[in-house]
């Protein structure tokens, strides 16, 4: 066998070796893509689906009323509903220790119950003693999920 023979032979075996890699590595390559575009579809659809949610919360403040003329301090508590989503929640739905907000004996009588709180936005109901340990809310968006929040309350 000739020298140049030899050399042709393990040319052709590295060049071959070579395809062989670099169609390994576009296939690699090409999955790889098809994962990344699979994964930032999914991040957009989070996305908008995220700006079709509403996400309430809700505490209880403490605000000072007034002083009296004996320098005594009033306080007014409320319990603020806040809607920290991108959409409006409906149908808005409020349990104070398992009753309905307006059945329970914090809830100042004579209040409009609200069902209705747009994005980015809050409401307050007055309340007084004895405050309520535990909130439950359960509400309608844009998402066509029921969305809903639980959480105990403390001043």
């Amino acid at each position: 066998m000739s020298p140049s023979l030899i050399i042709s032979i393990i040319a052709a075996v590295i060049s071959a070796i070579a395809i062989g890699v670099s169609v390994w590595t576009h296939n690699r390559n090409h999955k790889l893509q098809i994962r990344i575009v699979a994964l930032e579809e999914a991040r957009e659809k989070d996305r908008l689906a995220e700006k079709q949610k509403a996400n309430l919360t809700a505490k209880i403040t403490k605000e000072e009323l007034r002083r009296s003329s004996t320098s005594r301090i009033h306080w007014q508590y409320h319990l603020v509903v806040e809607n920290k989503g991108l959409s409006e929640a409906r149908d808005i739905r409020i349990w104070l220790d398992g009753k309905q907000v307006s059945d329970h004996p914090a809830f100042v009588k004579g209040q409009e119950e609200i069902f209705i709180v747009g994005p980015q936005s809050q409401f307050r109901y007055h309340i007084v003693a004895p405050f309520p340990s535990g909130v439950a809310i359960a509400w309608a968006d844009d998402s066509g999920e029921t969305g809903s929040y639980r959480s105990s309350l403390t001043l």
